[in-house]
This record gives C-alpha cells, sequence and structure tokens, in this order.
C-alpha cells in the first residue's frame, strides 16, 4: 500500500460509510435496536483494514489503532465488543462486497475463471474434539503444493483479470465440482475456463442446458478425445491470471490461514478478506490500473 496509514483509513472510511447512508437503511429495515455510539461503518472500516494492515491477531490490530490512531476511532470498542459486532455486521460487509463487485463491472465480463484454493484452519496432525468449532473442516490435499492440511476449499469465480464475482466454501476432502451446483444457478451464459478438477462432462451439459453455461476445462491424459494443443496453450496462459489473483489474496491479504478460531470468525474474516480485494479492484479500475495491482495500492 503506497500511503499514509491514516490517510487510507479516513478514505477507506469515506468510501464504506457512503454506500452504508445510501443502501443499509432498506437492507437494514426492520430491524430493531438503538444507534451504538460506535458507528457500523466505524465497525466495517475497520473489519476492512485490519487485513489490509496485515494484522492476523484481531486484539493486536485494535491496540495498534488505540495506540496510533484513536482521534480517528474516538469512541473504539474493546476487542470482546468489537468481534462481537464485526461477526454480526459481517453479511452487511457481505452486501457491499457484491455491490463493490457490480460497480467493478464484475457481473458483465466475458470471460470467467473458476479454481479452488486451500484454507487452512489448523495443523492437519492436530485436529480432535476441538474442530467441532470448525463444523465440516476435513483433512484434504492440495495438489498444487503436495501438502495435507485440515480446513476448508475456498473456490473462486473471477473475471479474466481478477474482479471476485463469487465464491464457496467446502470441506476440504470434498469435490470440487459440488461447488458448481451452488455458484452458477444463479447466473446466466457465462463462458468459463476452470481446472482440470471441476472436469465433468455431465454437469458441463446440464449447465449449459438449464443456465446457458459453457464450462471449458483441461482435458485428462488418458482420455480420447483432446484439445487441440493450441487451445491447451490459450487455457493454460488466461488460467496463469486466475492463480495470480489467489496468489495476491495469499500475500496481501493471508487468504490461506485466516487464524480465525471458531467457523463464525472464518466466515466473518473471509468475507473482510474477499471485500477487500474486491474493494481494490474496484478503485483499480476507476483509476485506470490493472486490478490486480496492490503493491502500490493507493485510493
Amino acid at each position: 500500500m503506497d500511503m499514509p496509514v491514516d490517510a487510507f483509513l479516513t478514505a477507506l472510511y469515506t468510501i464504506v460509510d457512503d454506500w452504508y447512508q445510501a443502501h443499509a437503511p432498506a437492507l437494514l429495515a426492520g430491524k430493531g435496536g438503538d444507534h451504538p455510539e460506535f458507528a457500523d461503518s466505524e465497525v466495517l472500516t475497520l473489519s476492512l483494514a485490519q487485513h489490509w494492515l496485515g494484522y492476523h491477531s484481531e486484539r493486536r490490530f485494535l491496540r495498534f489503532i488505540r495506540l496510533n490512531y484513536l482521534p480517528l476511532f474516538p469512541r473504539l470498542l474493546d476487542q470482546s465488543q468489537f468481534n462481537r459486532r464485526a461477526r454480526s455486521l459481517c453479511w452487511l460487509l457481505a452486501e457491499f462486497r457484491r455491490w463493490l463487485s457490480r460497480q467493478a463491472g464484475a457481473d458483465t465480463a466475458s470471460l470467467y475463471l473458476l479454481d479452488g484454493t486451500p484454507i487452512d484452519v489448523r495443523h492437519w496432525r492436530r485436529y480432535g474434539p476441538r474442530s467441532l468449532r470448525f463444523p465440516g473442516a476435513a483433512v484434504g490435499h492440495c495438489a498444487a503444493k503436495r501438502e495435507t492440511f485440515y480446513g476448508y476449499k475456498l473456490v473462486l469465480l473471477l473475471t479474466a483479470d481478477g474482479r471476485i464475482l463469487d465464491f464457496e466454501l467446502l470441506p476440504a476432502n470434498a469435490d470440487e465440482r459440488t461447488a458448481l451446483d451452488e455458484l452458477l444457478p444463479q447466473y446466466r451464459n457465462l463462458v468459463i475456463v476452470a481446472a482440470k478438477g471441476f472436469l465433468d462432462q455431465e454437469r458441463q451439459a446440464e449447465l449449459y442446458r438449464r443456465y446457458g453455461h459453457r464450462l471449458y476445462t483441461p482435458k485428462r491424459k488418458n482420455q480420447t478425445e483432446q484439445h487441440p494443443k493450441a487451445w491447451d496453450r490459450s487455457c493454460a496462459r488466461v488460467r496463469q491470471r486466475v492463480e495470480t489473483a489467489i496468489d495476491q489474496a495469499k500475500d496481501f491479504f493471508g487468504l490461506e490461514e485466516p487464524g480465525a478460531l471458531t467457523f463464525w470468525g472464518l466466515g466473518s474474516r473471509l468475507i473482510a478478506k474477499l471485500t477487500g480485494l474486491t474493494l481494490a479492484a474496484w478503485v483499480n479500475r476507476q483509476q485506470g490500473r490493472s486490478p490486480l495491482r496492490l503493491a502500490d495500492f493507493a485510493f
């Protein structure tokens, strides 16, 4: 990030609060309760800033804000209160991410990419009764890294230049192809290039018949019918972009190891990280930069 932290926090709060004032009243209609002194916009801003600024520990992040930027957030909550508010508002942050995605044009792209990445919640040799905190978590294998991990798979649907349209979380040992049944029915007529693990001719034919989706994957080596070599080379070049997007999410937002202690905490952290990536893509597009340009990002 290529700007002072105080300027970053101010710009981030402005964007979040403008969205909140315009859209949250309709989303919160019918929900009771008094207006808290520490505003929802402030909670959402700090939920995003924690991952932008590279803090895996919420406690350390809030201490950093309290010691250095308390004038920007004079009614800052203690860690326990903030944690409860952040988790209760993660659904609102998810709505903000969807709005940013539409504003960035991710729902009108001509080509999409689909891939999965492991989400490690603890060392795979140490899971046990405490794993009840992570329902559905399982031991899985990451073929790309040739590693065993314990947790989940995050399946991402992105545009060809790295803008996140949608995502699905699966147990680590789940068949990635099942994510297609959750992600794709809400969209129509997408052209998607996916990893080899999503190859399923019957499911691909059904997705085209019901929703108009064209899902292309590399062929397995033992299949009689193969794509032309030129197609495989073109597919490999396109798929490098999704790998770049996922690597950026890991490097700048710690996507692969979120450091959560419960499934609820994991969900809120993943939403915040993916919202931060979507926000970066939206701002970069507005300023004529690549959506994936994060190293020198500035508002």
